[in-house]
């Protein structure tokens, strides 16, 4: 009888770790599709296994990091939660999980909770990366605590945030100018974004330096956010943000985009000029670049060169093909579809812009 339970008690000792290594190999299988880019896999397998097996902070961070991800940010916050309180010991799953909090938050408009969870995914300092993501996220989200000196003024279309180191600066005028662009921008689109852009604005590109912000001035369309120079165009940055929700391009080129940015800056300039002027300032440019190739490789000229290139050609197709064409192509502005949308005029008037811009 004792060599009997002795035996079955051994047996238990030895079946114990099965549903931990089983947890662990679910998790790995979980963590390898979310890194191929299946979320909806990883979303479809966690939620059986949170179900019908052990639930875990890992698969709970699993499931909702991937709806983040989908952009299904309502649901994945209550996983993200789990997640966090699934990890007392505040290790890399709790940092991730706050960051993914944060980023759902702000997306669905919730900028305070947004700050509060991206400041715990920092200062738990779990992992590099993840602190890395942190303090990335609350510095472009204009969530970090040094814009806490900066003061905010609000419009029906912009909630501006101006730097204090901006002095002697006239906010009134200046949300003034930006609302008249909007107005003329978004009537040109026949939309924009539902919610008021949060647009910060910096002394100058110095200033955004040394805070390790990217060069200015930048937007990003999908966060309804701007950076900008106090001194940049009033729409160019506006006008990318506009531009996105009224119109939701698919396919997004760097001449096309840039393009429609500097033709609506509002300034008025002749962008042809101010490309042959760059062009005659950049020896180095001096063999030309064909617009195809530049179409398809934004890169290959220098900025000053590339945008009133760009605005001047978005110019072109818009005064040779009509306004309701471009639209129609802006959607997915690949050379391409613009073959597509404008059939064969498309490489005449290509072949005349280049012959006018290196004249």
């Amino acid at each position: 009888m004792m060599m009997k339970l002795l035996a079955i008690a051994c047996l238990l000792v030895i079946l114990q770790p099965f549903p931990a290594l089983a947890q662990n190999q679910t998790e790995d299988r979980l963590w390898g599709l979310y890194k191929e880019g299946r979320f909806e896999d990883v979303v479809r397998e966690g939620k059986v296994e949170l179900t019908t097996g052990t639930p875990s902070a890992q698969i709970n961070l699993a499931v909702g990091r991937s709806l983040v991800d989908l952009e299904k940010y309502g649901e994945g916050l209550p996983y993200l939660e789990q997640a966090v309180r699934g990890d007392p010991e505040q290790t890399w799953v709790y940092a991730w999980a706050q960051c993914y909090l944060g980023t759902g938050q702000y997306r669905l408009g919730n900028f305070q909770k947004a700050r509060a969870a991206l400041i715990k995914g920092r200062d738990c300092a779990a992992t590099v990366n993840a602190t890395r993501f942190a303090v990335s996220s609350l510095r472009i989200l204009g969530l970090a605590e040094s814009y806490d000196a900066w003061a905010i003024f609000s419009t029906k279309h912009f909630a501006f945030h101006y730097s204090d180191n901006l002095k002697g600066f006239d906010g009134v005028t200046y949300a003034r100018r930006h609302e008249e662009a909007y107005a003329l921008i978004s009537a040109w689109f026949a939309g924009g974004p539902a919610a008021p852009i949060r647009f910060f604005v910096w002394k100058d590109k110095d200033e955004a330096l040394v805070a390790n912000m990217p060069p200015l001035g930048f937007a990003r369309p999908e966060l309804n956010l701007v950076h900008a120079r106090a001194e940049q165009t009033v729409g160019h940055e506006m006008t990318h943000v506009i531009s996105h929700h009224a119109m939701h391009p698919e396919h997004v080129t760097g001449l096309i985009n840039e393009g429609i940015a500097v033709y609506h800056d509002q300034t008025g300039r002749d962008q042809m000029a101010l490309a042959r002027e760059a062009l005659a300032d950049a020896p180095e440019l001096a063999i030309q670049v064909e617009l195809a190739a530049l179409w398809e490789d934004w890169s290959l000229m220098a900025v000053d060169v590339s945008y009133p290139v760009g605005g001047a050609w978005v110019k072109v197709l818009i005064d040779k093909g009509g306004k309701e064409k471009f639209l129609e192509f802006f959607r997915d502005q690949r050379l391409a579809n613009a073959r597509e949308v404008y059939g064969s005029d498309l490489q005449g008037w290509m072949d005349e812009f280049t012959t006018a811009l290196y004249q």
